[in-house]
């Protein structure tokens, strides 16, 4: 892809104020659809020091999960450009794991559903045939966050502790903290015909300590992607508040 700069890409600022969600199906003139099995679907809610924001809620239930995607599958890797970012925020971070980035499917199966991607001790379990972001879990023995790709159901590493191209996965340090703003994003750039995509990862804590890893993945660039967060409880409840939905992708054909 040609440096598009910033003429050529689409950005869209998410305003929580006007934005409509509509609860466990996709539907026309929506811009996000949340779900949750047995806790509480993301809305709009205003709390000071948080401002005009999405807040919901897993319960204590192992498992219970709830989730915060786009309306539909608006990206591919071949657009030539896309971006996600979110901020985020977690009242417990010790019993629950979260997903965020570029999902294959507008929410999961429904009720009693697993996140897109899992990590016990150090495997992963992809639970989506194609998933690019973030991972969080606290069964890991690391409780950091992790670069992922799932590609058709193929892993993109070993194991959460491997590195690709000599670089890590774990992204050692990088943790949320209860009660703090954590910032994300995941861009995917093409890489030409049959190459997977090339990602970036960044994350930036409540203090402004900023991590960043690049990927040649095996995304297919042809993979069609919503925006997507999840959390899922690992035995106790969990408030959840967002901010910056933010998307960006290229203007095609510019």
């Amino acid at each position: 892809m040609a440096n598009m700069g910033s003429q050529g890409i689409l950005k869209h600022i998410d305003d929580p104020s006007i934005s409509v969600i509509a609860t466990d199906t996709a539907a026309a003139g929506n811009a996000w659809v949340t779900t949750t099995d047995s806790g509480t679907a993301m809305a709009r809610a205003v709390a000071a020091g948080k401002g005009v924001h999405y807040a919901g809620a897993t319960n204590n239930s192992s498992g219970s999960m709830t989730e915060f995607v786009s309306n539909n599958k608006i990206f591919t890797g071949q657009e030539g450009h896309s971006a996600v970012e979110i901020l985020v925020q977690l009242t417990e971070v010790d019993s629950m794991a979260f997903n965020f980035g570029f999902n294959d499917e507008v929410l999961e199966t429904g009720g009693s559903s697993s996140l897109p991607v899992e990590i016990g001790t150090a495997a992963w379990t992809a639970n989506s045939a194609s998933f690019l972001g973030f991972v969080y879990d606290t069964d890991a023995t690391n409780k950091e966050l992790h670069c992922f790709w799932v590609d058709d159901s193929t892993v993109g590493m070993a194991n959460a502790n491997s590195s690709v191209g000599g670089q890590p996965v774990r992204m050692k340090g990088m943790a949320p903290t209860a009660s703090k703003w954590l910032y994300l994003k995941v861009e995917m750039q093409d890489r030409g015909s049959g190459k997977g995509v090339r990602a970036t990862f960044l994350a930036v804590d409540h203090l402004g300590r900023s991590m960043e890893k690049v990927f040649d993945t095996s995304i297919d660039r042809d993979c069609q992607m919503c925006y997507y967060f999840a959390c899922e409880s690992r035995g106790s409840a969990n408030s959840i508040y967002l901010r910056q939905c933010n998307w960006e992708q290229t203007i095609a054909n510019m």
